[in-house]
């Protein structure tokens, strides 16, 4: 294991505990207001192909702000980029529940979605950095926390569902309790990341770095196309297809994030098995069908179980192919700057293409066409391989 002059191996433990907390925090807030969705589209009295053009908000603000993300990050550190962002994020989210129109609730979401895109960056440029410093991939666990985070955060999203609690109290208590979380623990990420060298210099170089880069920002916008409808519209997956009640529809919801939880606490080992391209075509074919078992299955406990597995083959997609953008760019955040990219392009035509569908066919349809076929083209992708420093500090990928 290397060291760094400016921490020592404490410092390192609580760095790393401190970016579990923030992956939580990033989970949690994410989940908080997804599982009562179909209480917005009541509220804001619009179809699914309106609520779909509605959610692109978040598309719209999380593409911009991740377009300048690696450079805001080089800039300012990912320690400060990830606090500030995270904060505000979380204290963002009682505007979703006081928004009086459609319109409203999209200028929302844009802001919300532009502070997850740094957000994304900067918090795993710190668990890359933390992984570096503690010489061994742990990188999936990380995003485990995520998950963690995001299957609390259903679950307490469901539960004051079904309770009947405002939805506007609800999302102020999470507010602050997220903002302090992320406040009392951002003291501890590491103060800068580990020196980075460039593999080369010049324009030979970054040439050379084009193609990986545009493969990462294709293979960013599939997987967030098979991972955001899965999640997103779970509710209303589990609505169209079931009789059920608002609270068991939000399930859905609880069922995939669990499958990514569980499927990243065994990642960082899968991968070390069987290795990171193998892993992460693999977990791509799995979601596929756990996204078609979801929609053709006659119960809701089978779709419910349909839903865990594709969450189990969603968990390692961001992990896996964040850790191969950090290893493109060691000068910069221009690898994960450019995944995380073509991910929030994912995610910004993703509700529009489902909702669409949806409007025609019913949203079990619309999230199998469009989560299916982009889970599929990921298990049938090879990434260009990364190149690997020779550096005893960095986790060779295999």
């Amino acid at each position: 294991m290397s060291t760094h002059p400016t921490h020592d191996a404490g410092g390192v433990v609580a760095a790393r505990r401190a970016i579990a907390v923030v992956f939580f925090v990033n989970g949690a807030t994410f989940a908080s207001w997804l599982p009562r969705l179909p209480e917005l589209q009541e509220r804001l009295d619009v179809s699914d192909a309106a609520l779909g053009l509605t959610l692109v908000g978040s598309g719209v603000g999380g593409l911009v702000a991740s377009a300048w993300s690696g450079w805001l990050v080089d800039r300012r550190g990912s320690r400060g980029v990830t606090v500030a962002t995270s904060v505000a994020l979380s204290l963002v989210l009682p505007l979703l529940a006081v928004a009086p129109v459609a319109a409203a609730m999209f200028g929302v979401l844009v802001l919300l979605g532009g502070l997850d895109g740094l957000t994304d960056v900067a918090m795993n440029a710190q668990a890359v950095a933390v992984q570096r410093r503690v010489g061994r991939s742990i990188l999936s666990r990380f995003h485990a926390l995520w998950s963690l985070g995001a299957v609390i955060g259903g679950l307490v999203a469901s539960r004051a569902a079904a309770a009947g609690v405002r939805m506007g109290t609800q999302l102020a208590v999470t507010a602050v309790v997220l903002a302090v979380t992320t406040l009392v623990s951002g003291r501890a990420l590491l103060a800068s990341d580990p020196a980075q060298r460039p593999y080369a210099a010049g324009r030979d170089a970054r040439r050379s770095e084009r193609l990986p880069l545009v493969a990462l920002f294709m293979v960013g916008a599939a997987v967030a196309l098979a991972e955001l409808p899965p999640n997103e519209w779970a509710a209303l997956f589990m609505l169209d297809r079931f009789d059920l009640s608002a609270g068991a529809a939000a399930l859905g919801f609880v069922a995939t994030a669990g499958g990514m939880l569980l499927g990243r606490l065994g990642g960082d080992h899968i991968a070390d098995r069987f290795g990171v391209e193998r892993t992460r075509r693999l977990g791509a074919a799995t979601s596929t069908m756990g996204v078609v078992a979801a929609a053709t299955l006659p119960n809701a406990v089978l779709a419910w179980i349909g839903l865990l597995v594709a969450g189990l083959g969603l968990a390692t997609l961001f992990p896996l192919v964040f850790l191969s953008a950090s290893e493109l760019t060691r000068g910069s955040h221009r690898g994960m700057a450019a995944f995380s990219s073509g991910a929030r392009l994912g995610f910004l035509v993703a509700s529009p293409l489902v909702g669409a569908i949806a409007a025609r066919a019913g949203v079990a349809t619309g999230v199998l066409v469009v989560a299916g076929c982009a889970g599929l083209a990921i298990s049938l992708v090879k990434l260009p391989r990364p190149i690997v420093a020779q550096d005893p500090a960095i986790t060779p990928l295999t």
